[in-house]
């Protein structure tokens, strides 16, 4: 029986090849194990044999051959199972084994006749009852013995099944962190870099000596960031067209243009008046440069067109809806309001400048009395006759003062009812050509000056073009030029000529009293205008007519330059916050912005080309990018004094009337970059009761209304909790942890604890203190902690836990859960310290408190079970990710503390033993467990706890 046995050891070889395989090889080792069986089977059948062999011939095994030929024929002939679309079975070698095992000893317990195998057998012509006589004399091993290498098989078997479950877990784990490192790793980049990768072909050609598609090589870098990531800020950096520096503000002067500032703001935040232009105006004229003059007579001008000095009611946004460019309405009466402020403050420089010259001369007898008419006929004596003799001699004349001249420089000064007086006072010298003259001026007073009814602008029309239409510059001496001028200013007459005569020489200030006092373009029913364009004369034309000259014009006197005050009394703010920007200061440009914002008088928007200061409205105005502008303008001391930042970022939301949402948001922007640049939460947000968590208002929650957050729930999930969540995306741990606070999201502080938590037990090293003890020394040669509450996670838990376990309010506001949570955490950094400590009793008991890991001896399989699927449905992550440290702990303290019995001198006693026996239980309880658990742990660590456990 040589060959059978032959072929029950080829059997067996075969059936450890199936063991072996791999699961990914299933198809090639089945048919490379067929091949095998069939080729040592035809080998070994073949063989000669001894006498006592069941085969002794060569006939006899090519008999035998042929039959197993012909089975195999003939099984290729059976009929298909109807299941056959059932589609194939996944099942690993080992499992195949098991499953093949059942089978074989449900076959052995089947005692069914195969009656019809038998019949399809001898069909074939093959005799079953030789076959199954054969098989019979086959000598097999005993029951026992069978029985315990079927076992030894199975158990084998099932281990390498688990261990090759493991690998395959671990595998898929692996790729699955590769495969997610890659993909953020490629999104990380395509948010942050860019390659222009055109500018790197050229770069490329142009270094192997080949022609560039470029002219010129282009000196950008090839590489670069991407802007608007986080930490990038948007609104306090520079602007592109910096046009000017700080360079002259001295801390006295930020000091005191920060003070004005608070006090605006707390005057609104009190809804009461303050005198913002009066105060702007007061600072600026207290220094002594040219540039700061400027500006002092632009807070004048200012003050004069908004009546600050005569009003206490307040007068935020008071000119806001009458500026609106889409309101045409509203702004044609803001327009008339502009030109007679505007005529005034130039009435009264002029007054100004003749009552100065006038007191300063002690020898004018002939004009001692100080009234209005003898310091104008001063005036004309002493400057105007000095420098023109031959201008008075074709005029009129009152007491030997030119009577037209006198009119014209009484309402020049602003003198409007001396001039009427005066003309009263000599109808009789009048009544020869212009006897009308007294009517239109009483009409031209009772009219605001504006202009004249329209009956009475035409009878003036009349009566200038008989005396005056043929004038040119040929007919110079041959008429009062200022009589001239007076129907000029009184009548508009002849606008097409928006000139006056020669002889009178017109100062920068003259000139555009001049251009103020002719427009007509109010009140088409009462006032003068015309059907044709060019006799008609308008506020936007006299706007255009500055821009045109621009500030060499205006400003050809180094000592008095005009532009600046030129542009505010036309109405062109945008354009003055521009020109002094670039041409005088920053700081000076700041405030006047924020003093033409607060009177409504500024027109805002957030631009979309984000670093222009001034861009053009889709009505054709002008607009400030106000944000940005601030914005900019705190760049220099965000750090350095962020509360003086705080109060002029608030100012953003003022803009476009205090309803703007885009201002709005834009003010919210900028506050969180400056809460998240400076970290001055304490001051900007609040402070913290270190003991109950109680919080302390800061100065943004206080003024909260000013940027239209009076909800302080509103404020805390727009500007506080906005600003954790950055900190939080950037890394910002600490910071992300005291903003949740200052916003009271108790809640998510403990979920952020617990998630910190879990990260750093599950990754410091077992041997190593969580909390260093040591200390350092600073600069001063003082001594200080390494770990304190400012950079070490688990004193911050530890603190902050406690402070909220100090204030009921805030304990109601957590998840009983996450609290939970918290607390099964620090309790394990409490046993991280006593495994440091070697203490292994106590390691055992304070994680058998956990009820996480099946540390009892007591635990059944439902319980590691329960405790398992606890693990799978309830756990929080943050402790999911310790359960490997904690089965570590669990298996070194039993290790260490079986290794300790074992070793001692002298017998174990009994009840040592028992404590050995419960170790053991210990362990084989936390393996059991881990293996349902099914816990993606590194390989390191679960070969460590196999070692452990295998050390017992």
């Amino acid at each position: 029986m040589k060959n059978v046995s032959t072929i029950k050891e080829v059997g067996e070889n075969s059936t450890v090849m199936f063991g072996a395989t791999n699961n990914s090889l299933n198809t090639s080792s089945i048919g490379t194990n067929n091949s095998i069986l069939s080729g040592e089977s035809e080998r070994t059948l073949n063989k000669p044999t001894s006498n006592n062999g069941a085969v002794s011939s060569s006939n006899g095994s090519n008999t035998s051959s042929k039959l197993l030929k012909d089975l195999l024929e003939s099984a290729n002939n059976l009929p298909k199972p109807s299941n056959s679309d059932l589609g194939s079975i996944h099942l690993t070698l080992n499992e195949l084994q098991w499953k093949s095992d059942s089978l074989r000893k449900r076959r052995d317990n089947d005692t069914n006749n195969f009656t019809k195998a038998h019949y399809l057998l001898a069909s074939s012509g093959i005799s079953a009852e030789d076959i199954e006589n054969e098989i019979n004399s086959i000598k097999l091993p005993s029951k026992a013995l069978e029985t315990q290498q079927t076992h030894n098989a199975i158990s084998g078997n099932i281990d390498s099944y688990l261990d090759a479950k493991k690998d395959e877990n671990i595998l898929a784990a692996i790729e699955q962190s590769l495969l997610a490192a890659s993909n953020d790793f490629n999104k990380f980049i395509n948010e942050n870099v860019s390659i222009d990768w055109k500018e790197r072909r050229d770069e490329l050609r142009t270094s192997i000596g080949l022609s560039s598609y470029k002219i010129e090589k282009p000196s950008t870098k090839p590489l670069k960031w991407n802007r608007n990531k986080p930490g990038d800020y948007k609104v306090l950096t520079p602007l592109t067209n910096q046009g000017s520096s700080l360079k002259n503000l001295t801390r006295d002067k930020f000091e005191s243009y920060a003070q004005i500032i608070y006090q605006l703001n707390e005057s609104r935040l009190e809804n009461k008046f303050f005198p913002l232009a009066f105060s702007f105006e007061e600072l600026t004229k207290s220094f002594s440069d040219l540039k700061a003059r400027q500006v002092s007579e632009a807070w004048r001008i200012i003050i004069e067109l908004t009546d600050e000095k005569s009003t206490k009611m307040k007068l935020e946004q008071s000119f806001f809806d009458l500026y609106q460019p889409d309101k045409p309405e509203n702004l044609l009466v803001f327009k008339k309001q502009l030109l007679m402020k505007s005529r005034s403050y130039l009435e009264q420089q002029f007054y100004n400048y003749m009552d100065e010259i006038y007191t300063k001369d002690d020898k004018k007898e002939k004009y001692a009395t100080p009234t209005n008419i003898n310091k104008v006929s001063y005036f004309l004596e002493k400057i105007i006759k000095k420098n023109n003799a031959n201008l008075f001699e074709n005029t009129l004349n009152v007491n030997e003062v030119p009577l037209w001249a006198l009119i014209f420089y009484l309402l020049r000064a602003g003198l409007y009812q001396d001039a009427l007086s005066l003309t009263n006072q000599n109808k009789d010298l009048l009544n020869k050509l212009d006897k009308n003259f007294p009517v239109y001026l009483q009409k031209f007073i009772d009219n605001d000056c504006i202009g004249l009814p329209t009956d009475l602008s035409e009878r003036m029309a009349l009566e200038f073009n008989q005396q005056f239409s043929f004038i040119n510059d040929d007919l110079k001496g041959s008429f009062d030029p200022y009589k001239y001028a007076l129907f000029k200013v009184i009548g508009k007459c002849d606008l097409s000529r928006k000139k006056l005569p020669d002889e009178i020489n017109l100062s920068i200030e003259d000139w555009l009293w001049f251009h103020l006092s002719i427009i007509n373009e109010f009140n088409s029913n009462l006032y003068t205008t015309s059907t044709l364009v060019f006799e008609n004369y308008t506020l936007e034309n006299l706007q255009k007519k500055i821009i045109q000259l621009g500030p060499k014009k205006f400003n050809a006197s180094s000592n008095n330059p005009f532009y600046l005050r030129a542009l505010l009394l036309v109405g062109l703010y945008e354009l003055s916050v521009q020109y002094t920007f670039e041409q005088i200061n920053e700081y000076d440009a700041v405030h006047l912005a924020i003093g033409l914002c607060y009177y409504g008088l500024l027109r805002t928007r957030g631009s979309d080309v984000r670093d222009e200061l001034i861009i053009t409205s889709s009505h054709g105005s002008y607009e400030i990018n106000f944000s940005r502008l601030l914005g900019a303008y705190t760049r220099f001391f965000k750090i350095s004094d962020p509360k003086v930042a705080s109060q002029y970022l608030i100012l953003i939301a003022m803009s476009n009337g205090g309803k703007d949402e885009e201002q709005i948001s834009k003010c919210h922007e900028a506050l969180r970059e400056l809460i998240l640049v400076s970290r001055e939460f304490n001051m900007l947000l609040g402070d913290l009761n270190q003991t109950n968590g109680n919080k302390i208002p800061g100065i943004l929650e206080k003024q909260r209304a000013l940027i239209s957050l009076p909800n302080l729930n509103d404020f805390y999930q727009k500007i506080i909790e906005s600003a954790a969540i950055t900190c939080e995306e950037e890394g910002r741990t600490f910071d992300a942890l005291l903003l949740y606070q200052l916003c009271q999201e108790y809640d998510t502080v403990v979920s952020l604890l617990n998630k910190l938590l879990g990260e750093i037990l599950s990754s410091t090293e077992l041997d190593k203190p969580l909390i260093d003890a040591g200390n350092y020394e600073n600069i001063q040669g003082e001594k200080s902690p390494m770990n304190t509450i400012e950079n070490n996670v688990i004193l911050l838990a530890q603190h902050i836990m406690k402070m909220f376990s100090n204030n009921s309010f805030i304990l109601d506001t957590i998840n009983v859960s996450k609290k939970q949570t918290s607390d099964t955490l620090l309790s394990i950094v409490e046993i991280r310290n006593l495994f440091l400590n070697k203490n292994w009793n106590d390691v055992l008991k304070e994680i058998e408190k956990l009820d996480l890991i099946p540390v009892n001896t007591s635990c059944d399989l439902l319980e590691i079970r329960r405790l398992a699927e606890i693990v799978h449905n309830n756990l929080d992550d943050s402790l999911i990710r310790v359960i490997p440290s904690l089965l570590i702990m669990v298996l070194t303290s039993v290790s260490q503390l079986n290794y300790s019995i074992l070793t001692k001198q002298y017998q174990i006693l009994s009840n040592e033993k028992d404590e050995i026996s419960r170790l053991k239980s210990i362990a084989k309880n936390c393996m059991i467990y881990a293996g349902i658990v099914q816990y993606k742990m590194p390989r390191e660590t679960y070969s460590l706890l196999i070692n452990l456990e295998a050390s017992l």
